[in-house]
């Protein structure tokens, strides 16, 4: 069982709102490199378009710490004791499974 699995309510609010916060910096520093490499190009960029774009990647980065925190949140709170069992690998080991002849 992991850790993961007992956080509920406002554990696990929180822990969405951090990985929000998370990608929204992520996603602001990925628009602030993207920034100073286009500086160093030819290509004008006015202040008003580099204001949106650094809005757009620090929107789109929240966005997807937001989606892999839910996504995991959902995971872990599966009542399916299936579900939390350990898959079986799909290569082969070589060894045949019992039965077989």
């Amino acid at each position: 069982m992991s850790p993961r699995r007992g956080a509920t309510g406002p554990q696990q609010a929180s822990r969405v709102l951090w990985c929000l916060l998370g990608g929204v910096l992520l996603g602001l520093a990925a628009g602030l490199l993207l920034q100073a490499a286009m500086q160093r190009t030819a290509t004008p960029l006015t202040p008003v378009r580099a204001l949106w774009q650094l809005v757009l990647f620090g929107f789109s980065g929240g966005l997807v710490g937001f989606a892999l925190s839910a996504v995991s949140a959902l995971q872990a709170s599966n009542p399916d004791p299936e579900y939390h069992r350990p898959r079986r690998s799909l290569r082969p080991t070589g060894r045949k499974p019992p039965g077989a002849g």
